[in-house]
């Protein structure tokens, strides 16, 4: 899979991983946005989205 910037800028799978969690490392409130996002999503979406991303 490869994901593309608003500029232009491709990366690959690995390199977009990398990219978020430095991001969020570098956010104080990093943890409270995603505690907030994994809480809005219902059991059966959250098991969507790990069946999407581990199984792919």
């Amino acid at each position: 899979m490869i994901f593309k910037s608003d500029d232009g800028k491709t990366f690959n799978q690995e390199q977009a991983i990398d990219l978020l969690v430095s991001l969020v490392a570098t956010d104080a409130n990093s943890e409270k946005k995603w505690r907030g996002f994994y809480n809005s999503l219902s059991s059966t979406e959250l098991q969507g989205e790990w069946d999407y991303y581990w199984k792919a």
